[in-house]
């Protein structure tokens, strides 16, 4: 599922040139602000957080070796 630039901005009451900035300039901190509201818009937990990141890590360990 895709957010939008706009969509981020207007759930956090920004304009969209600042959630540009601050991808441009701050990555990562986009990246989970992005994260934090496709969580709220798709109902997830924090629970469903961490075992959707348990599964990519292991997959990752399994590509790697």
């Amino acid at each position: 599922m895709k957010i939008s630039n706009k969509e981020i901005a207007l759930t956090i009451h920004k304009t969209p040139s600042a959630i540009s900035y601050l991808k441009k300039n701050n990555n990562e901190e986009f990246l989970i602000l992005k994260l934090g509201i496709l969580c709220k818009k798709l109902n997830l937990k924090p629970e469903d957080l961490v075992a959707l990141s348990t599964l990519k890590e292991n997959h990752l360990e399994k590509v790697a070796s």
